[in-house]
């Protein structure tokens, strides 16, 4: 019998993925050719591509699951350290989600020159979330606060990688995309990735949602203008919180639920264990943020923070810790139960 040859990469992608329905938009697999695009939310592979060794199914987190098993480092991964902070700066205390600490870490490490662009997801035309480059602070406060929507900002990294620069970059993203990011450093055949990518932020995650589709529920519920702000409240709120020209609104969570991608259900990482430093909200204690530091060197970006009187830090409370765990878990159990059906 003759041997079938291999699957072109980007078959695999089409067939495991793309075809399911099951892309998170991460936007791991985009820039890397000219065989994949992006529309609205959405992944596309309009033409064959035929190479068998592409790096597009290789990197991404969804052809290849985290295992959902809790970590030998215990629920959250592995945590040098744990914090509850705050940006001190006014600006970021009204502007960016929670306790403004994201931006604050991100612009402080383009101040200082460890790292010269930052990777960030921000709405664009028509509010439509996408990759951005930024290089300063006011780019950076220009993308602030979350959107909940799916911008593919992880082509912007991989245009980034493909120029001939050599300053480092920087990643603030989602759990899935801060674990395409350390699949990229480890990648024998993406050098300049692990050359250059110096630090990767990540954000709590429950679920991600498709731009269109969450355009489409905030017309049925007569929000037609850009949105300023959003928000998941933590348990039991039951809504998505949505500011838009000047007024609060809340859609019921089973609603916003019912539009997320398909392919969040069997992620099993809520806190982003792949990234130097992982912030969310701190549960009880509004305008402040939970922070995980994960490696040296984000331990040693939230430390120079603090010494240069950028953000308050405390030791985070071990009741919030605890809840977190606990959240961390049910999304693993979640996200076991969905591998198992697939």
């Amino acid at each position: 019998m003759v041997p079938h040859p291999p699957a072109a990469s980007l078959d695999r992608l089409i067939t495991q993925v793309i075809e399911p329905g099951l892309c998170v938009a991460c936007g791991a697999c985009l820039g890397l050719c000219p065989h994949l695009l992006f529309l609205d939310g959405r992944v596309a592979a309009p033409d064959p591509c035929g190479l068998e060794q592409g790096r597009c199914v290789e990197l991404c987190p969804v052809a290849a699951r985290p295992s959902p098993a809790v970590p030998a480092a215990g629920p959250l991964g592995k945590v040098k350290a744990a914090y509850a902070a705050r940006a001190k700066s006014p600006d970021l205390q009204t502007k960016a989600q929670y306790g403004g600490v994201v931006s604050t870490l991100t612009a402080l490490a383009l101040a200082e020159g460890l790292v010269g662009e930052a990777i960030l997801t921000a709405p664009g035309h028509r509010g439509i979330p996408q990759g951005v480059r930024a290089k300063t602070r006011d780019q950076v406060l220009a993308s602030a606060g979350s959107i909940y929507a799916g911008g593919g900002a992880l082509r912007e990294l991989n245009q980034a990688l493909s120029e001939d620069a050599g300053h480092p970059l920087a990643l603030v993203g989602l759990p899935c995309q801060a674990l395409a990011a350390a699949r990229m450093k480890t990648h024998e055949r993406y050098p300049s990735a692990a050359e250059r990518i110096a630090l990767s932020i990540g954000l709590f995650c429950t679920m991600n949602l498709p731009g269109r589709e969450l355009r489409a529920l905030l017309h049925q519920h007569d929000i037609r203008g850009p949105v300023e702000r959003s928000d998941f409240p933590p348990p039991p709120a039951g809504i998505f919180q949505v500011w838009s020209e000047g007024q609060y609104h809340e859609l019921p969570l089973e609603e916003v639920r019912a539009i997320r991608y398909p392919g969040c259900a069997g992620c099993p990482d809520l806190t982003a264990e792949a990234a130097d430093i992982s912030v969310g909200a701190c549960e009880g204690r509004e305008g402040w943020n939970t922070v995980l530091a994960r490696s040296g060197p984000g331990e040693a970006l939230i430390n120079l923070a603090t010494n240069l009187e950028l953000i308050e830090l405390e030791p985070a409370a071990e009741s919030s810790l605890e809840h977190l765990s606990a959240a961390a878990d049910a999304k693993r159990q979640r996200a076991e139960q969905e591998q198992n059906r697939a």
